[in-house]
């Protein structure tokens, strides 16, 4: 089927780019008929078939997208990504990523680079990707969801266009798995991996920040101490205990680690505790009374219920999936 996605055609990017930095409504109009204008050229000389595109799975969960999509080769491609959320790229064809790109920010300074199997396009930030003789290949397209945001300073946009982190690895593939091949409670999972690809984004982001850290927030051995000392088993740690670890007082490490990761110490408890749970849930044969025990629940119905508060599923749905290959 010929994909109908909500303006995700290349003049729907450059057209958002536009609205993003505030052109008036007749030089918006102008400008934007131009731009398509000059698609509708490219599309006259097989430039650009992104008409073509053939959507092979497709999941809307909430306010999270996702889509497998076979892209046709083509001759050229130069098309500027831009989104009020961010987005990502994943790059599933066995032959290697072809294609070049550079953010349009006063702070880029390294010209068009090799762009990897995940590309990033954080909220704001606009990404010029090129490329010549762009075989057909396989990609997955990620929309993540309102709630997920981060600070992120321009200096670190060149670790977006090719992006290493096993866990976001492993939840894309997934999210890939579910889109051509929905499993039970699918929207949930979806949105779930959404929040955690978010998470990672944001830590990952965090732990790449300058060792000056930014007035009022935290720095990075402190946020690496914080993380250490909760996987050691402290998961129900206090506020004032993860305070006295950095040597601060309570109210000024709820305000630094809000500050330097974008959500607050609670929930930030919470994630870690559930990406934890779903390691043991898939690598060991440990009871649900073991694990939630294991990570301080104080009982089994507990743990399931905050399970679910972030997944959508219980953990036996999660643990029978994961085995069956979902």
């Amino acid at each position: 089927m010929t994909a109908q996605w909500p303006d995700l055609s290349p003049a729907g990017h450059h057209s958002r780019c536009l609205r993003a930095v505030g052109f008036s409504a007749r030089a918006y109009a102008n400008v934007e008929s131009m731009v398509r204008a000059w698609y509708g050229m490219c599309y006259k000389r097989r430039m650009i078939s992104y008409a073509q595109w053939q959507v092979l799975g497709e999941i809307t969960a909430g306010d999270m997208w996702v889509a497998v999509a076979e892209h046709p080769g083509v001759d050229h491609i130069d098309r500027t990504h831009c989104d009020s959320r961010t987005t990502l790229g994943f790059w599933m064809s066995p032959q290697p990523n072809s294609s070049r790109g550079r953010f349009l920010t006063k702070e880029w300074h390294c010209g068009d680079v090799p762009l990897g199997s995940i590309v990033t396009v954080p909220a704001g930030f606009p990404l010029r990707v090129r490329s010549e003789a762009m075989p057909a290949r396989r990609m997955l397209h990620c929309r993540l969801p309102s709630r997920v945001s981060f600070e992120l300073e321009p200096s670190l946009l060149n670790g977006c266009t090719d992006f290493h982190n096993d866990a976001i690895f492993s939840s894309l593939a997934q999210l890939a798995r579910e889109a051509i091949s929905p499993g039970f409670c699918s929207n949930a999972l979806v949105e779930g991996l959404g929040l955690v690809i978010g998470a990672e984004l944001g830590r990952a982001m965090s732990l790449r920040q300058p060792h000056r850290h930014r007035k009022g927030g935290l720095s990075p051995w402190q946020l690496r101490r914080i993380d250490d000392y909760l996987q050691s088993g402290q998961w129900n740690s206090s506020i004032s205990e993860i305070a006295e670890l950095c040597g601060i007082s309570a109210g000024h490490a709820a305000r630094a680690f809000r500050q330097s990761t974008g959500r607050s110490i609670a929930t930030h408890i919470a994630m870690l505790r559930i990406e934890r749970a779903c390691t043991l849930l898939t690598d060991s044969s440990h009871s649900i009374r073991d694990i939630a025990a294991s990570l301080r629940f104080a009982n089994a119905s507990a743990f399931a219920a905050a399970f679910r508060r972030v997944l959508g599923m219980n953990p036996n749905s999660y643990r029978q999936q994961r085995r069956s290959g979902h």
